[in-house]
């Protein structure tokens, strides 16, 4: 049988290795509530980041949307301009041509009518520079 001091000095280990273990846990349990503090914290960290993100997301929609819009508003402005600049070119080629109409007989006959003056005027040129010296005598002697 083992002795009394034998016993006494595995009760006493027993004990020291029971404070050891009452320190562990101790520790383990701290370390939970600690562990348990930064798990709520890292949770209501990602709630606020995801609402975040949902508000941006919703944003982002909001502004896709408008984009949109604003595309189709210049599409359509776009298409009554190229449509209004189409009806004025072909008003402007109209009255162009109604111009040209108007104006070709009129400048043909002041073509006609340069050209009888200018015929004219040689006429009277040759006329006065074969008689130049008859037409001198005559204006003396008046």
């Amino acid at each position: 049988m083992p002795d009394t001091t034998d016993i006494k000095v595995d009760i006493q280990s027993l004990r020291k290795d029971i404070e050891g273990i009452n320190n562990i846990n101790t520790r383990i349990d701290t370390a939970i509530e600690r562990l348990t503090d930064v798990s709520t914290s890292i949770k209501s960290m990602l709630a606020v980041h995801e609402e975040k993100l949902i508000r941006a997301e919703k944003i982002d929609d909001v502004i896709f949307d408008k984009l949109k819009d604003r595309a189709d508003e210049i599409d359509v402005v776009y298409k009554e301009l190229q449509r209004d600049l189409n009806l004025v070119e072909k008003r402007l080629l109209n009255e162009s041509k109604a111009l040209r109409n108007d104006v070709g007989p009129r400048i043909g006959v002041l073509e006609r009518w340069k050209w009888l003056i200018l015929g004219g005027s040689i006429v009277v040129g040759w006329i006065l520079s074969t008689n130049f010296q008859y037409i001198m005598t005559m204006m003396n002697t008046q």
